[in-house]
């Protein structure tokens, strides 16, 4: 009895701590951008999607920036070299930011940013990948219209030979190939690779992996309608982001990590 107790009494603190967590995301702001090397709580390097949460203090020095989202979709600009608190954050809102499409862009960003930090902290999660080879690009979960794409990764193992993954979501068929390299390219032939279909790719030290043990990364090959509606949707979001003032980079940059659509 005692022990259905304590066992019980651990599921409850385990699920307390878990939605203690996940009110924690929704009250918090997420890093947007930053540049220059500003640090949270006096050591933590900061980075894109970094949760500012309401025990943190963040410290920029002379040339620092960084801009925050929140919930309701508001940006949030801190550039003076002092130290900001949780509270403080009110007083730096980005007054430009107040059309209803660029606060739903934001406020999408919010969302992405809130499920990766709901993920991280879910107990038991086992993130599966290969540690030995990184794969570069085509980053996760992008969408394209090209007519080739170079595969990259990084590989740390002692193997020289290394097997290539490309799987078609549909059928399931998985194209295989052994090289001697650290990038491949192919092309839209429609046999390998195909318009409008979706792939995801990896690349292992052995030819027959466990593949549920494998670390994959998708990406779609857009048609040409698919690719024009995608275009004219971003093109709103790049004229709102240029109205807040950042540079044609920053702005491609953040349409390829956030709506995984890299027109380049």
């Amino acid at each position: 009895m005692g022990r259905l107790f304590l066992s019980r009494l651990g599921f409850l603190c385990l699920v307390a701590i878990l939605f203690a967590n996940l009110a924690i995301g929704q009250n918090s702001f997420y890093v947007y951008k930053k540049s220059g090397n500003p640090f949270f709580n006096a050591s933590l390097p900061v980075q894109r999607g970094a949760m500012f949460g309401e025990t943190d203090i963040l410290k920029l020095h002379a040339l620092d920036t960084v801009f925050l989202v929140n919930k309701l979709g508001e940006l949030f600009e801190l550039k003076q070299p002092q130290v900001y608190t949780y509270e403080s954050l009110k007083d730096y809102r980005k007054e430009a930011n107040n059309d209803s499409f660029t606060k739903k862009y934001f406020s999408y960003v919010w969302k992405q940013f809130t499920n990766q930090y709901e993920i991280r902290q879910m107990p038991g999660v086992v993130y599966r990948e290969n540690k030995k080879i990184k794969l570069l690009t085509p980053m996760d979960s992008i969408r394209w219209w090209v007519p080739e794409i170079k595969f990259s990764w990084k590989n740390d193992t002692d193997r020289t030979l290394v097997y290539f993954h490309l799987q078609d979501i549909d059928t399931d068929h998985i194209t295989k190939l052994g090289v001697e390299t650290n990038h491949l390219i192919l092309y839209r032939d429609n046999v390998i690779l195909k318009t409008g279909k979706i792939y995801k790719w990896a690349v292992t030290t052995v030819p027959f992996p466990n593949f549920d043990e494998v670390g994959f990364n998708t990406f779609e090959l857009l048609d040409k309608e698919g690719y024009e509606a995608l275009k004219k949707e971003v093109h709103a979001i790049k004229q709102a982001l240029k109205l807040l003032g950042f540079s044609e980079d920053d702005i491609k940059t953040a349409i390829c990590m956030d709506y995984k659509f890299c027109d380049y």
